[in-house]
Parts: structure tokens; sequence; C-alpha cells
């Protein structure tokens, strides 16, 4: 039996040199990258188009029942009013988010320092909006607001100190800062509060409540958008190509 085993593997040269057979394809993988990240880019499109209309969508809902409510009372407007605390409480949970993020594993270096500015931007915005020795008579409420006050500043003092460090590599990389998703979000958020601005002073010849009311949604749609900021992604880090193996 065992002789007519290996007289047959001689008629089967093939089979013999089976060590020796090599796998070659006429395509390499690199063949299909282009492919690839086309397909990626057309999918980052349609997210960010869906992610637009979803935010969109989200401001004009929120204004919507803004405006309802001013309607059933007029004095949601007023200072820590209705308006205002919900205002402070998109602020207060962006700054949580973007703080936690900065702290994230996969945040280093600049990536860290951008969600600590913003994170500390969103809690002074929330110190300005919200006053909080206002929410209750007792004279603890005070001394909260001047201890976040102060702590504020010292973070932010030294948040100033650390990048005027590091103010060469911000200006290499400005570019990049300035087109991160994060980033992106806050700065029109500021063209929401920008947009504020004149309601405020009553500039236009309407109704001082109708332009309280202006004010303060816009500024609710800018915390929004502070909040959604807190949710997005950071710069993109440098891509490390790797040689694709051929088959």
């Amino acid at each position: 039996m065992k002789d007519r085993f290996k007289s047959s593997l001689s008629q089967m040269p093939s089979l013999k040199n089976f060590p020796n057979l090599e796998l070659r394809s006429p395509y390499h993988m690199a063949d299909f990258q282009p492919f690839s990240l086309e397909l990626m880019s057309y999918t980052n499109q349609i997210r960010a188009i869906a992610l637009t209309f979803f935010i969109m969508g989200v401001l004009a809902i929120c204004s919507t029942l803004s405006f309802e409510a001013w309607q059933f009372n007029a004095a949601i407007v007023q200072e820590n009013a209705l308006l205002e605390l919900a205002q402070g409480g998109f602020l207060l949970v962006a700054a949580v988010i973007q703080g936690w993020r900065a702290f994230n594993a996969h945040d280093s270096g600049l990536k860290r320092d951008i969600r600590i500015g913003l994170a500390l931007f969103a809690l002074a915005l929330f110190l300005r909006e919200v006053d909080i020795d206002k929410l209750g008579n007792a004279a603890a409420w005070d001394i909260l607001e001047k201890t976040l006050r102060v702590i504020a500043v010292l973070m932010i003092l030294g948040f100033v100190l650390h990048m005027s460090r590091r103010i060469g590599l911000v200006m290499r990389n400005l570019g990049q800062i300035l087109l991160s998703p994060t980033v992106v979000m806050t700065l029109i958020a500021c063209i929401f509060y920008a947009c504020g601005w004149p309601f405020d002073r009553e500039l236009f010849s309407i109704d001082k409540g109708l332009s309280q009311w202006f004010e303060e949604t816009l500024e609710l749609n800018a915390c929004l958008l502070l909040f959604f900021a807190s949710l997005m992604g950071n710069i993109k880090t440098n891509v490390v190509k790797i040689q694709a193996p051929s088959f």
C-alpha cells in the first residue's frame, strides 16, 4: 500500500513541486485604494449633509418652542428666566464634555489644547449667562459664583500661558485647527451670538419684548451649537502610509 502511494506521487509532478508554487495575481492591493478613498469621501459628504440638516432642524424646533413659550409667558426672556437657564444648561454640558474629551486617551498635544480651550470658552459663557448669585437668597450662592469666577479666570490665565509657548505650533497648524469640525461649529455659534447683539442694544425699531426674544433665542441656538461642537471631531492626525502587500 505504501509503495503504491509513492508511485502515485511520482506520477503527479505538480504535487511534488507544491512548495515551489506561488499565488500570483495581476492586481495589487494599492489598485483598490483610489476607489476606497472615493467611496469614503462620498460617505463623509453624505454624513456631513445629513448632520447639517439635522442640526438645522433642531435649531428650527428650538426656535419654534421658544416662540410658543414666549407667547404663553413673556417673562421667559428675563434675566435668569427659562431661556437663560436653558442656555446655561447647554453651555455647562458642553464645557464638561469638551473637558472630558480633552483628557481622553485618544487626544493629546494640540488636539487636547483645542478641547481645553473650547471647554474654558463654554465655561466663561456659562458664568456670563447665568447669574448664580440670583438663584437663591442665601449668601452661599454669591460665594459660589465668585469662587467659580476666580477659578475660571485662573484656569484661563494658565491656559493662555501654556499656549503662549506653543504659538509656533498653532500657527503651523492654523488651517487644520480652523477647519476642524468642533472649531467650525464653535465659530458658527459665535456668529449667532454676534447676531443677537443688535437686539440686545435694541437697534431695530421693534417691540422691546420681541427684541429680547430674538436676542435670547439666537443665544439659545448658539449654546445648542456649542453643545453639538463638543460632540464633533477634532483636527485630523497625519495618516501613516504603509506599503500594501502584493498577491
